[in-house]
């Protein structure tokens, strides 16, 4: 499936909400940014929709964020602003501005209640990740950083709220209202998820089950994530950020998978795989059918054949001249072939 952006984390604490689940414009704001940065050092992976037309209007405020961490010799995403955001209860607020007005202050108060991130999902101490959280949130506690942070966030935001205002706010609430009707009827907070997001795999699926056994999870519907969101957890609320085109991304997925798989079969035949490269090779020779049989050392009625789902591939054309056939590879359509096949998958 696609994906454009996923983390995980996990920090110990104290007693959380019930299940619950509702439009968060500071964690899409920490989504948004996060994504930025991962896109400038993963550019292969999924663009979200938002993406072109926000580094249309502002090419840099992706790399600005990326030089912010920078400068402290931090390099990529970090998970600060949603343990912030998540441990000091701004996850629910209808817009981020108390968030990015407090953002000093949050700093400091973390760091003098002396929690930090602890394991990951699967129980291991990940110590990079922990000291990649505090070593920002030390610069975050220098107000003179933290307000130029925010500052970049309101940036960010002034070009997402428009989307947000028309958009993204009424289609979060027809999820939520989707979400909450589902878990009435299951009672269980992973039925009531989207089937084909990452939610749903185990390494995430069993620390929610576990927080909601005690009734501790805050879900999120992500409209400016895809098939992206978050997985994590902080004070012993699990929380739970889905992407609402995930559904749309894996049909899609699903679908290209298909056409890729149908031309990546023509090749699955060793012979044909091996008439195709002889096509290719002696390219100047224009073989023909009887060349190629008894090149490959099989019947014409053979080759033939596997000539035919060559060209129903589109991997290779026929000429022909009088009674006589001749073979030409298509050297575009295996390069887009090799291309489709890379794009799936290695993003």
């Amino acid at each position: 499936m696609d994906s454009d952006t996923i983390l995980s984390f996990h920090t110990p604490g104290r007693e959380g909400p019930r299940v619950t689940c509702a439009p968060s414009p500071v964690m899409e704001l920490a989504y948004a940014q996060f994504y930025l940065q991962r896109r400038l050092h993963h550019p292969k992976g999924f663009e979200v929709p938002w993406a072109g037309p926000l580094l249309s209007a502002d090419p840099d405020v992706g790399s600005d964020v990326e030089a912010f961490w920078a400068a402290h010799s931090l390099e990529g995403p970090g998970v600060a602003l949603f343990v912030l955001a998540a441990r000091y209860g701004f996850v629910y607020d209808g817009d981020p501005e108390r968030f990015l007005r407090e953002l000093p202050q949050l700093a400091l108060r973390y760091a003098r209640d002396g929690e930090h991130l602890g394991a990951t999902p699967s129980g291991a101490e990940d110590p990079e990740q922990l000291a990649d959280l505090r070593r920002r949130i030390e610069v975050l506690q220098d107000e003179e950083q933290a307000l130029a942070l925010a500052a970049l966030l309101r940036r960010l935001w002034a070009f997402l709220s428009e989307g947000w205002d028309q958009h993204g706010r009424a289609a979060v609430v027809e999820a939520v209202r989707a979400f909450d009707a589902e878990f009435q009827r299951t009672s269980a907070v992973l039925e009531a998820l989207p089937a084909h997001h990452f939610t749903r795999f185990e390494h995430l699926a069993q620390s929610i089950r576990d927080a909601a056994a005690s009734a501790r999870v805050a879900v999120v519907p992500l409209w400016l994530a895809a098939s992206g969101g978050f997985g994590f957890r902080v004070d012993d609320v699990q929380y739970v950020g889905y992407g609402l085109q995930s559904e749309h991304v894996f049909e899609r997925t699903a679908e290209r998978v298909g056409d890729v798989a149908r031309r990546v079969k023509a090749l699955a035949d060793p012979n044909r795989l091996l008439a195709l490269a002889l096509v290719s090779t002696f390219a100047g020779m224009r073989p023909t059918v009887g060349d190629l049989a008894q090149q490959i050392g099989v019947s014409q009625p053979t080759v033939s054949g596997h000539l035919r789902l060559l060209r129903d591939a589109g991997l290779v054309a026929v000429e022909k001249q009088g009674n006589k056939a001749y073979y030409r590879l298509e050297p575009d359509a295996v390069r887009a072939l090799l291309h489709d096949l890379e794009e799936t998958l290695l993003r």
